[in-house]
């Protein structure tokens, strides 16, 4: 459709929809009514659809590039979480592997201890038979040591009885001579 086909149909929706075949119309309302709605005029019928056209698919754009933006910051964003889930997961595996060595090392450890722990009680089993054996010792010697003292009291004690016999008779026997 050439400019001018569209401008006298545009011509003729206008007449037949502003002034009915029972209204009288005014040429020069009718001309500017043409000058309004021509192809060369930006405010034409034709022009404004268009235009709107043009608004929404402008729209359209915007929408699909704001969505297009969305998915990239939304990719990226799983990216990030996904890379900090990661970072976690590791420290977590580290924090394992640290804990079974610290874990292992204690063990070892408490080996250790349980055994010098079972050397000192029998060290300390042995001393103890040890001492009871040395006061036993001890109470021999004492009780050896006391009979010995008493018999050697008892001897001291017989020499005096017979020392003074002797005595007396030796005093009996000086007197007599």
């Amino acid at each position: 459709m050439n400019p001018s086909e569209i401008q006298e149909m545009n011509f003729n929706i206008i007449q037949n929809h502003l002034f009915p075949d029972n209204l009288p119309y005014h040429p020069a309302l009718l001309t500017g009514l043409l000058h309004e709605f021509s192809p060369n005029n930006n405010n034409t019928y034709i022009s404004s659809n268009s235009t709107s056209d043009e608004a929404e698919d402008q729209q359209l754009s915007l929408i699909d590039e704001r969505k297009q933006r969305r998915m990239i910051s939304n990719r990226e964003s799983a990216r990030r979480s996904r890379m900090r889930k990661q970072r976690h997961l590791d420290e977590l595996w580290s924090q394992v592997a640290r804990l079974r060595t610290q874990n292992h090392n204690l063990i070892d450890k408490i080996n250790h201890m349980s055994e010098s722990h079972e050397k000192v009680v029998q060290e300390n089993t042995r001393l103890k038979e040890e001492t009871s054996d040395l006061r036993q010792m001890l109470m021999d010697l004492q009780i050896s040591n006391s009979y010995d003292i008493l018999r050697d009291f008892e001897d001291i004690s017989c020499n005096m009885a017979h020392l003074k016999t002797e005595s007396s008779d030796h005093s009996v026997t000086t007197f007599l001579h």
